[in-house]
């Protein structure tokens, strides 16, 4: 299940206020971060403090070590970084950075699995037999470049169809492959959908 949490709504929260909003407005019982992670107003808690707070407010709190990019990618014969300080670290704006180039492989590679851009069906949506057009503004999480994607995976709860999506500054045009449809009436308003980028 993935949730969208607005980040106006919990970036003047304490380090305590996030993770009682965690427990009791999003009713996870766990949480995963690295051992990098920092969280709460101006990032003023650490992972030892996660662990605390989570144990105090019942959930279980996995951190994990840091993952070195060890692909030594490169661009035009340019080592790909984002910053001097990332030394081939893993890292939520190394993804966001391959994600800004539509370098899916690079993506999977940094995630250890395809990325999924999740969205939620909204009503000003144009659906086709065989195509579905959502507004950017369904997104749920980061999408890649704008530009033409083959062999995606539509996941329409536990089905699904291969795909080709394109993505440009309004929407994202979802059109199935292979004699797979949507059905008329299996994408509603307010469903989520899933997209893997292959």
């Amino acid at each position: 299940m993935e949730y969208q949490v607005e980040f106006s709504k919990v970036r003047y929260l304490t380090p305590r206020q996030f993770v009682e909003r965690l427990s009791k407005d999003l009713k996870i019982k766990g949480v995963v971060a690295g051992e990098n992670y920092r969280f709460g107003y101006k990032a003023s808690g650490d992972a030892s403090e996660l662990i605390t707070l989570c144990e105090e407010f019942g959930l279980s709190a996995f951190i994990v070590r840091s993952v070195m990019d060890t692909t030594r990618r490169s661009d035009n014969g340019v080592m790909t970084t984002v910053n001097s300080s990332d030394r081939g670290q893993v890292s939520s704006s190394r993804v966001r950075h391959a994600l800004a180039m539509g370098d899916m492989e690079y993506v999977s590679e940094l995630l250890g699995r395809k990325h999924r851009l999740m969205l939620t069906v909204k009503e000003n949506h144009l659906q086709e037999r065989k195509r579905i057009v959502l507004p950017k503004s369904s997104m749920l999480n980061m999408p890649p470049a704008d530009g033409l994607y083959e062999n995606c995976d539509l996941i329409n709860g536990g089905h699904r169809g291969l795909c080709r999506v394109i993505i440009n500054s309004e929407t994202i045009d979802i059109e199935m492959k292979d004699g797979n449809s949507l059905l008329p009436n299996t994408i509603q308003e307010h469903q989520q959908l899933g997209i893997e980028f292959g």
